[in-house]
């Protein structure tokens, strides 16, 4: 279940990232997740941290597209990835650009995690 409502937005020199948080991922969840992004090589680092007691089943989501020299886009694929965060704990996952030759941009990133069963 996601909402549309943004938590944040990260403009970058070659990309824009929003993150939308999930409408009632298990009530206290959404409210104990943190995402931090930071441009790393030819892509984004995603910091998620669970700032909640217990572990948390998370799926992180997002399109890359790609340009060419003109910032016309050439492709664009949705990417996932999905994981297990530990109670107190981060967890870092990379959305790669590398397979863009000229610029990139990622976008339409959403969260949602869950209390793992």
């Amino acid at each position: 279940m996601r909402a549309p409502a943004s938590l944040f937005v990260v403009a970058l020199a070659t990309s824009l990232v929003t993150i939308i948080a999930p409408a009632q991922a298990a009530d206290s969840a959404d409210r104990c997740v943190r995402i931090h992004t930071t441009e790393r090589g030819p892509g984004l680092a995603f910091d998620v941290k669970n700032d909640c007691d217990r572990r948390l089943t998370c799926a992180l989501t997002w399109t890359l597209s790609c340009e060419n020299a003109s910032g016309k886009t050439t492709s664009r694929a949705r990417q996932e990835s999905r994981f297990v965060v530990a109670p107190e704990a981060s967890h870092e996952t990379f959305g790669s650009a590398a397979t863009c030759k000229d610029g990139w941009k990622i976008d339409d990133v959403s969260w949602d995690c869950a209390p793992a069963k």
